[in-house]
């Protein structure tokens, strides 16, 4: 609730004063009358954060809850496990591609303004997410929900870090990714809840109070900021070769184990991309107002926290789904209970957000990154040595793990991001921080699928050649889809091996866990990277941003 504005109580007469009481419960008046509100100058700052954070958890909320929604939507559907991975990263890729540019549009016309717009189109594009009857109807409507999604989320930082004063922005930040983190926590439950007791479907419409709330509280407590040195022009063709460079890109690394890396459309998607981000990369610099400031990279410590938001999505974006993946068609779990478990990644990285900013001031920027990174690579040590014997308690505390990990090193990371740059680059260097960590997710889902499916491909042709079935390119194809929860890749598999039907469920769970091993492995070697990454981060990174 947002209280009324203060208005003049002693030109009130008797007469209105008892109107009022006899409206509002005797001896009692509104808040409006007595002159009091909620939302003060020396408080206002604090509403902002609710209510950016808030509007960032119906990004959090999206991503992480739709995970545990995946193989029921994969059933429902009739999608295999590549639909499923279009599903997330379709809705990604769109995400990352267009922050930049609404980072540059925020810092035209107004951030409040394009934090509205943002908001406006994501909740569209969730009614049109929950009426689909097609995979191709679902990613197409993740297209349009991920652009207003980039819109509000380029908008959300820049407008916290404007609402402090510079001694504070540190402390403002770190509870703006408290708040915005509660939606990674309560992600799966609500996807869990909501899918177990009604539909997948209305996951996506739950969005629509939370959008409510958040468009309220802006309205009360977020003024309008923009960037007043920067020119009213957007880079078109920055615009263009980057996001099309990164789409075809993405589309070739899917696409590469199902059709074949030899296929002529994953070479000719794969030729696209480098030609269209080497194009990016070399127009980009001469252009007067380019997309991306490459200058901003020349602070290492702004390049250290990109680094640190890159790497540690990455790990994050194929945890979740393959994880998600493993509970409900490997273990048997209900998507409430997979909700549930992830209650242990969830919880400690929510409360290491709201401790990050104590942390760092404790041990320093770069050892804080550090760690959390280490952390990191710990969890996904121990995920990898995952067995078919293992049991639930050793996803449990790779998890706590990983989630403590990710608290302080994602949190830390926008600090120092956002005090490496100036005050009126507010929302370029946002746009960009924010669209190298979805870059992580969508890279940590598609590389890590790859690698995954490769590996599965290869253990399980091995173990139904050794229980007596053969299997060719096509056969293998829809097997695929037998984790996604395809009823057709499970009858196709029956018919493969009727001889061996009673190890069919061996089959899968060995050869999951086979490919879950080597995709956590490889995101043990990139979390490693990001310790690296930190290391670049100087321990002024904290301090107040530069006016200059």
């Amino acid at each position: 609730m947002v209280p009324y504005e203060p208005m003049e109580a002693e030109e009130s007469t008797d007469l209105d004063q008892a109107s009022t009481r006899s409206r509002w419960g005797r001896g009692s008046l509104p808040r409006r009358v007595r002159g009091r509100t909620w939302i003060t100058e020396e408080n206002r700052r604090w509403w902002v954060v609710a209510a950016t954070g808030l509007a960032i958890v119906l990004i959090t909320v999206d991503f992480n809850g739709i995970t545990v929604a995946l193989p029921t939507i994969g059933r429902d559907l009739d999608t295999s496990t590549t639909g499923l991975q279009w599903t997330v990263n379709a809705y990604l890729l769109a995400f990352a591609a267009s922050m930049v540019a609404f980072g540059r549009l925020a810092d035209i016309f107004g951030r409040r303004r394009v934090l509205f717009v943002g908001i406006g189109v994501f909740i569209g594009a969730s009614a049109l997410c929950g009426l689909a009857q097609s995979d191709r109807w679902l990613i197409a409507a993740r297209v349009v929900q991920g652009v207003g999604a980039a819109a509000f989320f380029a908008a959300s930082l820049p407008i916290v870090s404007d609402a402090f004063p510079p001694d504070e922005r540190g402390k403002g930040i770190a509870m703006w990714a408290a708040v915005s983190g509660t939606g990674l926590a309560i992600g799966p439950l609500v996807g869990g809840f909501l899918t177990e007791t009604f539909s997948w479907r209305w996951f996506f419409y739950f969005n629509i109070p939370i959008a409510a709330i958040t468009v309220v509280l802006t309205l009360a407590a977020v003024r309008e900021s923009r960037d007043e040195t920067v020119e009213r022009h957007v880079d078109l063709v920055g615009l263009f070769t980057v996001t099309v460079g990164l789409a075809a890109l993405v589309f070739g690394i899917q696409q590469g184990d199902t059709l074949g890396w030899g296929a002529p459309i994953v070479l000719g998607s794969l030729a696209v991309a480098v030609l269209l981000l080497a194009a990016f990369l070399v127009a980009e610099p001469r252009l007067r107002d380019p997309l991306i400031e490459f200058d901003l990279f020349r602070d290492r410590s702004y390049l250290g926290a990109n680094v640190v938001g890159f790497t540690s999505n990455f790990g994050v974006g194929a945890l979740l789904f393959f994880l998600t993946l493993y509970f409900q068609n490997v273990l048997g779990y209900s998507p409430l209970r997979t909700g549930l478990v992830f209650l242990a990644f969830t919880v400690p990285l929510v409360a290491f957000e709201t401790a990050s900013n104590r942390i760092a001031a404790e041990i320093g920027t770069r050892r804080s990154m550090a760690g959390g990174m280490t952390f990191m690579a710990a969890g996904f040590l121990l995920l990898a040595l995952l067995s078919p014997t293992s049991g639930t308690a050793v996803v449990l505390v790779a998890l706590v793990i990983t989630g403590v990990g990710l608290g302080v090193a994602y949190s830390v990371s926008s600090t120092a991001g956002m005090a490496a740059v100036p005050d009126a680059k507010a929302g370029a260097a946002s746009g960009i921080l924010g669209m190298l960590r979805i870059l992580g997710v969508v890279f940590g889902v598609a590389i890590g699928g790859a690698l995954f499916k490769t590996l599965e491909n290869q253990r399980s042709a091995a173990l139904l050649a050794d229980a007596g079935a053969t299997i060719d390119a096509s056969d293998r194809t829809e097997i695929q889809g037998l984790l996604s929860g395809s009823d057709a890749a499970e009858a196709k598999l029956g018919r493969l091996a009727p001889e061996a039907a009673g190890q069919v469920d061996q089959v899968v769970r060995e050869a999951f866990l086979f490919a879950f091993d080597g995709a956590m492995l490889l995101c043990v070697v990139v979390s490693v990277a990001g310790v690296l990454g930190a290391l670049l981060v100087r321990e002024s990174a904290t301090g107040s941003n530069r006016s200059d």
